[in-house]
């Protein structure tokens, strides 16, 4: 192939304008998903936060599929979007290919000839858009390190990633090339120089009743059926995965915050030893600390004597009242046995790994809490539910293993949504946790009320310190760590953005193929009278009628993915938060579809000095 690469590049610079569109497309395409694809994988380095210890425990499961689910299409929608330029690029060169049969060329040479010419745009497009992709993704470095101050970098590039994509987009454009031209050198000379692509014309479209602009788009599209189905599918995971960043996003954040609340309850005031109930809401927070053994948590003066609980349950302000025995101590992984039915033998699971972990004794009938959890009821006290870090980092398969407390095996039921102590959290029975450490009574008490009010804290507090004891308004946690919460998904703005900008560039590039490969139809338009504003609504009308069709689709299958797939019992902030966005992406979508005709219709108007022979196909 190399011997054709001087005349292959002759050519390209003989059509200057459209060789520079197809490199400048190829290369927006490509800066577009690089940045998605990179910005996306730091963002998955959730250890790089500040808050990682909470997050990476409970939220980071969640945090880490949505992100994987964007990348995976994100690598598709780069293959999709770079095969689907170059190959179209390769369709417009029918004529081309056509003369030089009728001139006489060898197939084989034709073929060389143009396969060089599609390599020399593809490689020059890919080292350009992994170039600006990786600057885009530096800049965006910089932004979050503005937003998250806390945030601690790496400063490890990706280096191997970056290499691979640049390597598969090679692959995708070098092989979606091959096509288009093999097809039309076994076609003979007159049907290769026919500029009609498609095999048919489509007599109608569903805009056509908008009037006779959107009927000639119609019959437009219908020739060019081919470059519009590759299109329309580029599109559609452009659109898709705007949606599920904007629509997905919203859902993902808001059921988070759910799980938050549910676990650990709202207005609540807790009452215990000062010092303790300090350590244990610093272990509830994102930025906090762990909780460690230095602190006695059975000690008999902390305990909550029974008479402070009987006045509060007189109170009016209070709703609901739970008391919990909390405290910090060594657990050890207990192996279990499974039946292997390839060996034909028990299977021993588990290494006897130990660790220290918050142990939370609550009466299952009536706690305040209502955690999200993978797994099964407990309905025994001999059972127990596991934080995630716990059940991640101390077991093999925890649902077939046991936990030991003080020596005591306890069946794992579930793994629990909690962010307490960074998910080093055991929940169990706490009439079973007072027998294993023979005391009686508990050393927290979580008092609901209505709303918080100076005067029913000041009488919850002046009641404690009656006992010698204090109280924690947990509600300020709690809001910190929603927001928390917040701020992270926040970081997912701009990869919708990046989407719709790569919609936006994959539609203006096929607008400008399919409409300056009708540059004759114009020309004689305008020679006949037609108005400028006449061709205007046939140029937008191509790309609603395409743009709308992947649009649809795209948002109908972004937000059944968000509320059914994306995360269990998904949740929305408001009844009109989906049909809301919903027209907002639609707007969106509108926008992005008539930006991009704007490039095309005001270069048809103005590059007067551009020959039909650049555009012809």
């Amino acid at each position: 192939m190399s011997e054709f690469q001087g005349f292959a590049s002759k050519d390209l610079k003989r059509r200057p304008f459209r060789s520079v569109l197809v490199m400048i497309s190829l290369t927006s395409v490509v800066m577009s998903t690089t940045f998605i694809f990179l910005f996306g994988n730091i963002l998955l380095d959730v250890n790089s936060f500040a808050l990682a210890r909470a997050l990476s425990s409970s939220m980071g499961m969640l945090f880490s599929t949505f992100i994987w689910s964007i990348l995976l299409l994100v690598f598709v929608l780069g293959a999709v979007v770079v095969s689907t330029t170059v190959s179209l690029e390769m369709v417009t060169r029918r004529r081309d290919i056509g003369l030089m049969k009728a001139m006489g060329t060898l197939i084989d040479s034709i073929f060389d000839f143009f396969m060089a010419q599609s390599v020399i745009v593809l490689l020059a497009s890919v080292v350009f858009g992994l170039a600006f992709g990786t600057l885009l993704y530096l800049a965006g470095m910089i932004w979050i390190a503005g937003v998250m101050p806390g945030l601690q970098f790496t400063l490890e590039f990706p280096w191997l990633q970056l290499a691979f994509l640049a390597a598969f987009y090679v692959l995708a454009g070098y092989f979606s090339s091959q096509k288009p031209i093999y097809d039309t050198v076994q076609e003979s000379p007159s049907v290769a120089l026919n500029p009609d692509v498609g095999s048919r014309v489509r007599r109608t479209g569903f805009l056509d009743g908008l009037g006779l602009s959107f009927r000639i788009a119609s019959k437009g599209i219908g020739r060019r059926i081919k470059g519009t189905r590759r299109t329309i599918l580029s599109l559609f995971l452009s659109f898709t995965i705007a949606s599920l960043l904007w629509i997905g996003g919203g859902v993902v954040e808001t059921t988070s915050q759910s799980y938050m609340m549910r676990s650990m309850g709202t207005n609540i005031i807790a009452v215990g030893n000062p010092d303790m109930l300090n350590q244990y809401y610093d272990a509830y927070s994102f930025d906090g600390s762990a909780l460690n053994s230095s602190f006695n948590f059975l000690a008999p003066t902390d305990m909550i004597n029974d008479s402070l609980v009987t006045e509060l349950q007189g109170d009016l302000a209070v709703t609901a009242l739970e008391q919990r025995l909390i405290i910090f101590d060594d657990v050890q992984e207990h192996p279990g046995t499974v039946w292997n039915e390839e060996l034909q033998q028990y299977e021993r699971i588990g290494q006897e790994r130990q660790g220290s972990a918050l142990l939370v004794g609550i009466d299952w009938t009536s706690t305040l809490s209502d955690w999200y959890y993978e797994g099964f009821r407990v309905n025994s006290s001999q059972q127990v539910w596991l934080g995630g870090a716990l059940a991640n980092t101390l077991f093999d398969d925890p649902f077939v293993q046991s936990l030991l407390i003080t020596g005591k095996p306890l069946e794992v039921r579930a793994q629990a949504f909690d962010t307490l102590n960074g998910g080093m959290t055991a929940i169990l029975s706490l009439t079973k946790l007072q027998e294993f450490y023979s005391v009686t009574g508990c050393n927290l008490l979580l008092v609901q009320v209505d709303s918080y009010d100076d005067t029913v804290l000041n009488r919850i507090e002046d009641l404690a310190q009656n006992y010698g004891l204090g109280i924690y308004t947990q509600q300020a946690v709690l809001e910190e760590n929603l927001q928390a919460i917040h701020a992270v998904w926040i970081l997912l703005n701009p990869l919708a953005l990046m989407a719709l900008v790569s919609a936006f560039l994959a539609l203006m590039n096929y607008m400008l193929v399919s409409i300056f490969g009708r540059l004759r139809d114009y020309i004689i338009m305008q020679s006949i009278g037609a108005k400028p504003s006449f061709i205007a609504k046939i140029m937008i009308a191509e790309g609603l009628d395409v743009g709308v069709r992947a649009g649809i689709p795209a948002l109908i299958v972004g937000t059944l993915l968000s509320v059914y797939a994306l995360i269990p019992e998904a949740a929305v902030p408001t009844l009109s938060y989906l049909p809301l966005s919903m027209l907002a992406l639609f707007a969106a979508i509108i926008a992005v579809i008539l930006l991009s005709s704007i490039p095309v219709y005001i270069f048809f108007m103005t590059r007067n000095n551009v020959t039909v022979s650049e555009f012809s196909s």
